[in-house]
C-alpha cells in the first residue's frame, strides 16, 4: 500500500507540477502576445521609444486584483478619447478669435493626450496665398505628456477672409493625422485697431464702447452688425485679470494700437511679451497709464520694471485734491459729441451754437459736431484726487488744464509713446461726465477727429487705418497699395472747403469699410514690388512672352503636317512614314523649345537678396525685412532657416510670374524648434521668390549726439559700414512740405561724423554715387523713395532720419542645400530723432479752438444760448 500510495502522490505531484508549468508557460505566452500588442500599439501611434513603458496584460491583472481602484480608473481611461482639443485662442484675445487678414496671428490649441505621452506636430491645414500658386502649412513641434492639459502657440498668417481654419495634431511621416479639431474665425476690418486693457478690473472699461472715442459719430448704434462693422477699436478684456493672452512674437502685435495699463503687475508678464511690448512701443505703439487714487504706480517706476527707463514721470507725493470747481477749466476744454442720429433725430436743437452770441468767432468753427460743455459733477463729500508727477526725461510733454494744472505726462519711445494720466479715468464722476468721450478722444487715444457733415443726412463718413494707429513698418507700410474708392461713398478725411455742407449720397446697403492697411504683409507695397523687379531684371531670366510662344506654335504645326508629308512623300516616298516622324518632330520641338528658353548662367544654383534694416532712435534691436529670389538649374526643395531668430517670419514672395493652370505647390512654415521655410520649391530653370522679417539684436544703434559744446554727430555702433549716407530732414508741414537733405558720406563701424553746421537747402535727393556700389540693382530706385517719402500725420513731425546702405546682405539666414552664388545690399534707414507728442488741440483733433475755452463756465454755458 504505501507503494502505491506513494505512487499515487508522486502521480498527483507530476501532474501538479505538469500543470502549473503549464500556467506558467501560458503566463509568459500571454505577457509576450500583451507586450507584443502594446509595441504595435506604441508603432502605430509613433510611440515606438516609449514600448518598454506599456504595462504588460499579466501585470495589469495582478495590479487590478491588488487594487480594486485600479480597475474603475481603468475603465474611465478607455472611455477617453487618445486627445481632447479645447479652445483655440489669437491672442490677445481670450474667446473670440478675430483675425485681420494680411496680418500675422498668434494661434494658441489647448489639448490634451490622454493615454500616453505624444510626441508628434500641430498644424494647420493649407492657406492658398494670394494670387499666387502656393500654399503654406504652418506647424510646430507638439509633446503632450499623458493627462497634462497643454497650450501650444504659434504664429500663422491668414491673406483672405475664412471663417474656419482646421488644425491636425501629425506624427512626422504620417500619411493621416491622428486628431483634428476646426477653431472658428472672425475676420476683423482693416481699419480696425485692438486696444488692451490691463488692469485688475477690466471689465470695468466697457463703457468705453458707448463712445464716439472708439465708435464713428455717422454710426448708428441702435444697428449692433453695423457698429461691428464700423466700429474703430475694439476693446479687449483679458478674462483673467493677471494671464492676459499676449503674444510673446513681437511681429504679431501689429493690430493692436493702444495698451491701457491701469494697476497691473509688470511682473505679470514674462521675459518675451515684455520683449515684445518695448519693441511694439518703439514701432508706434500707444501705452497709457492709469493714475489717481489708489495708483499703484510705484512697481513701474522701480528699477526692476521692464518699463522704467522709458516712463515719462513718476510720482512727485504732492497730490492734489480737486473739486467740482477746479475742474471747471477741463471741462470746456473738451465738449460733449453729438451722434449723427441724434442730430437727425432732432433738426430742431440748436448745437450749432453752443456757446454765448458774444463769442461769434468760435461759433463758426464749433459746427454742429459738439454740444455745449457740461460741468464734471463731483459730490462734495467725494473730492477727485490728481496725483503729483515729477518728469523723469527733459522730453516730456504736459497735458494741463487752463490754470496750468498737470493731468499727465507723456514721451515719445521710438515712433510710438507713453502717457501717464494724475488721473483715474475710472472715476464715477468722469463716468458720468459727457465730456469723457472727447477726453479719450482727444488725450487718451489721440485719435483725429471725425469730419462729418452735421447737414447732411447722407454723410458716413469714416477715418482709415492710418489715422487710427502710430504703428508703422517701413518695409510693409511704404506706399502701399490702396483700395480703389467706392463711388458715392465717404470712407477719407474731407478736404472740402465746406465740411458742414451736402455731400453724395451715399446707399447704406453698399457702404464699405476703409481699406487702408496699415503694417499689412502685402506683396503690392512699394518695397516689395521694387524688389521684385529689380531681382527679376538681375537674375536676366524673363518668361517668354506671348509671341515667342505663337512663333514656336506656328512652327511646330507647320513642320508636323505640310513639311512632315511632304518629306515623307517626296524624299521617302513613304506616306505612311508620317506617322512615325510625327513623335520625333514632338520630342525634338520640346528640346529646342527648352533649350530656346534656357540661360546659361554659369551656376546651378543662386541667390539674390535686398535687406532693408530699419532702426528706431536709441533702440538696440532693428526690423529686418529681407526680399530674396533664387534659381536653380533644376527641380529643387530648398529649406530657409534662421538659426537661433525665433522672431523670423518667412513666406513665399508673389514674382508675378505665374502662368494659369499652375499646379499649386505646398510649403511649410515651421515656428519650432527653429524657424525654417521648408519645401520651398523652385522649377528648373525658373525663379521663385521669398521675403522674411524678424527683429535683430544689433551690437549698437545709430545714434545722433548732440552736445552742449560742440556741433551735432551721428555715432554708428554697429559693425555695418553705412555707405552714402543722407540725413533727412523731414517736412512738418504736413504733405505739402517737401524733406530737406543733407549728404554725409561713409560712416565707418564704431566711427563718428560730425554734421554741417549750416541746415540743408535743397529739397530733392541727389545721389552720392560710390563707386563701389553694386551693378546689377540701381540703388537709387531703393534710395529716393526711402528719403523722400513723408507719412504726413502730426506724430511724423520733427522726424530726422538717417538713410544709407551697406555691402552685402544681413547675416542669420541660411539656404539648404547651399546655392554658388549669394549677393546682395542692406539698405539701413535709422530714425534718429521724433518730435514730442503731438498735443491733443491740434485742428486734426478738434476743430474747436483749445485757447477760447480758457475762461468759460460750463454751467452758464449749459443753458441755452442767446438768441441773436
Amino acid at each position: 500500500m504505501s507503494k502505491a500510495w506513494r505512487l499515487a502522490g508522486g502521480a498527483i505531484v507530476t501532474g501538479t507540477t505538469e500543470a502549473l508549468g503549464r500556467m506558467i508557460v501560458a503566463g509568459f505566452v500571454v505577457g509576450a502576445v500583451a507586450l507584443a500588442s502594446a509595441h504595435v500599439r506604441a508603432q502605430d501611434m509613433g510611440l515606438e521609444g516609449e514600448s518598454a513603458e506599456v504595462e504588460s496584460e499579466a501585470t495589469r491583472r495582478f495590479r487590478e486584483l491588488t487594487d480594486p481602484d485600479a480597475k474603475a480608473e481603468r475603465e474611465g481611461d478607455a472611455l477617453k478619447p487618445p486627445f481632447e482639443f479645447y479652445r483655440t485662442q489669437v491672442a490677445p484675445f481670450d474667446v473670440l478669435t478675430f483675425v485681420k487678414p494680411n496680418h500675422w496671428a498668434s494661434l494658441t490649441q489647448e489639448l490634451q493626450a490622454n493615454l500616453f505621452d505624444y510626441e508628434g506636430r500641430l498644424r494647420t491645414a493649407p492657406v492658398a496665398l494670394r494670387d499666387m500658386p502656393r500654399s503654406v502649412v504652418f506647424r510646430r513641434d507638439a509633446r503632450l505628456v499623458e493627462g497634462e492639459p497643454m497650450r501650444l502657440s504659434w504664429p500663422a498668417f491668414l491673406p483672405m477672409e475664412t471663417k474656419a481654419l482646421d488644425i491636425e495634431l501629425v506624427r512626422p511621416g504620417a500619411l493621416r493625422p491622428d486628431d483634428s479639431t476646426q477653431a472658428p474665425l472672425l475676420p476683423m476690418p482693416a481699419h480696425q485697431m485692438l486696444v488692451v486693457v490691463l488692469s485688475d478690473d477690466p471689465l470695468i472699461y466697457d463703457y468705453w464702447k458707448r463712445y464716439q472715442a472708439l465708435v464713428p459719430a455717422t454710426t448708428d448704434m441702435a444697428d449692433q452688425q453695423l457698429v461691428d462693422r464700423r466700429t474703430y477699436y475694439r476693446l479687449v478684456v483679458p478674462q483673467e485679470a493677471n494671464r492676459p493672452n499676449l503674444s510673446s512674437h513681437p511681429l504679431t502685435w501689429t493690430t493692436i494700437s493702444h495698451v491701457i495699463w491701469d494697476g497691473f503687475d509688470p511682473n505679470d508678464l514674462d521675459a518675451g511679451q515684455q520683449r515684445a511690448m518695448i519693441d511694439w512701443l518703439h514701432w508706434g505703439g500707444q501705452l497709457v497709464i492709469a493714475g489717481g487714487a489708489g495708483a499703484p504706480l510705484q512697481p513701474l517706476v522701480n528699477v526692476e520694471s521692464f518699463l522704467a527707463p522709458y516712463l515719462p514721470a513718476e510720482p512727485s507725493g504732492e497730490n492734489l485734491t480737486l473739486g467740482e470747481s477746479d475742474l471747471k477749466g477741463l471741462a470746456s476744454l473738451y465738449l460733449p459729441p453729438i451722434w449723427k442720429a441724434d442730430r437727425l433725430a432732432s433738426p430742431s436743437a440748436d448745437y450749432s451754437n453752443p456757446m454765448q452770441a458774444r463769442r461769434g468767432a468760435i461759433n463758426d468753427r464749433l459746427g454742429s459736431r459738439y454740444a455745449p460743455p457740461e460741468p464734471i459733477d463731483l459730490p462734495p463729500d467725494r473730492p477727485m484726487q490728481l496725483t503729483g508727477l515729477s518728469p523723469l526725461a527733459d522730453d516730456v510733454q504736459w497735458i494741463t488744464d487752463d490754470q496750468g494744472r498737470r493731468f499727465g505726462a507723456e514721451r515719445r519711445v521710438g515712433r510710438g509713446r507713453i502717457l501717464m494720466l494724475g488721473i483715474d479715468p475710472k472715476e464715477s464722476a468722469f463716468q458720468r461726465w459727457a465730456g469723457n468721450d472727447t477726453f479719450i478722444r482727444r488725450v487718451v487715444l489721440r485719435r483725429p477727429e471725425d469730419r462729418w457733415r452735421p447737414l447732411d443726412p447722407n454723410d458716413n463718413f469714416m477715418l482709415s487705418g492710418p489715422e487710427l494707429s502710430w504703428y508703422r513698418l517701413l518695409g510693409r507700410d511704404l506706399e502701399p497699395v490702396p483700395p480703389a474708392p467706392i463711388e458715392g461713398v465717404d470712407v477719407a478725411m474731407t478736404t472740402a472747403a465746406n465740411p458742414f455742407g451736402p455731400g453724395p449720397v451715399a446707399d447704406p446697403m453698399l457702404e464699405q469699410t476703409p481699406e487702408a492697411p496699415v503694417a499689412a504683409w502685402l506683396d503690392s507695397a512699394k518695397l516689395p514690388a521694387l524688389a521684385r523687379t529689380t531681382l527679376v531684371e538681375a537674375s536676366g531670366i524673363e518668361v517668354p512672352g506671348a509671341p515667342f510662344v505663337l512663333r514656336i506654335i506656328v512652327a511646330y504645326v507647320a513642320a508636323l503636317v505640310p513639311l512632315n508629308w511632304l518629306v515623307c512623300r517626296f524624299v521617302f516616298r513613304r506616306r505612311e512614314l508620317a506617322w512615325v516622324v510625327v513623335p520625333l518632330l514632338a520630342f525634338g520641338f520640346a528640346g529646342a523649345v527648352e533649350r530656346a528658353a534656357a540661360i546659361d548662367s554659369g551656376y546651378e544654383r543662386a541667390c539674390d537678396e535686398i535687406d532693408l534694416l530699419e532702426i528706431q532712435p536709441g533702440y538696440p534691436r532693428g526690423h529686418l525685412s529681407r526680399f530674396s529670389v533664387l534659381y536653380s538649374t533644376g527641380r529643387q526643395n530648398f529649406t530657409i532657416s534662421f538659426p537661433g531668430e525665433p522672431s523670423a517670419l518667412a513666406l513665399p514672395l508673389n514674382a508675378n510670374l505665374t502662368i494659369r493652370g499652375e499646379q499649386v505647390t505646398e510649403s511649410t512654415w515651421q515656428s519650432t524648434p527653429g524657424p525654417e521655410l521648408i519645401d520651398f520649391r523652385v522649377e528648373p530653370r525658373s525663379l521663385a521668390m521669398f521675403r522674411a522679417e524678424q527683429m535683430i539684436d544689433l551690437r549698437g544703434g545709430i545714434a545722433l549726439q548732440s552736445p552742449a559744446d560742440g556741433p551735432r554727430a551721428i555715432v554708428n555702433q554697429t559693425t555695418l559700414e553705412l555707405r552714402d549716407a543722407v540725413l533727412v530732414d523731414v517736412a512738418t508741414g504736413g504733405q505739402g512740405g517737401e524733406n530737406r537733405y543733407t549728404p554725409i558720406g561713409t560712416i565707418a563701424p564704431g566711427g563718428r561724423v560730425p554734421l554741417p553746421a549750416s541746415d540743408a537747402s535743397f529739397s530733392e535727393y541727389q545721389p552720392v554715387g560710390s563707386p563701389d556700389r553694386p551693378d546689377w540693382a540701381a540703388l537709387d530706385d531703393f534710395l529716393d523713395p526711402l528719403c523722400s517719402y513723408n507719412w504726413g500725420k502730426p506724430e511724423d513731425a520733427g522726424e530726422l532720419r538717417l538713410v544709407a546702405w551697406a555691402a552685402g546682405p544681413m547675416p542669420g539666414q541660411e539656404l539648404n542645400p547651399g546655392v554658388d552664388r549669394h549677393r546682395g545690399f542692406t539698405l539701413v534707414v535709422t530714425h534718429l530723432r521724433y518730435a514730442p507728442p503731438p498735443p491733443p488741440d491740434l485742428p486734426i483733433y478738434t476743430s474747436v479752438a483749445s485757447d477760447a475755452f480758457g475762461a468759460i463756465d460750463p454751467e452758464q454755458d449749459s443753458r441755452e444760448p442767446d438768441r441773436p
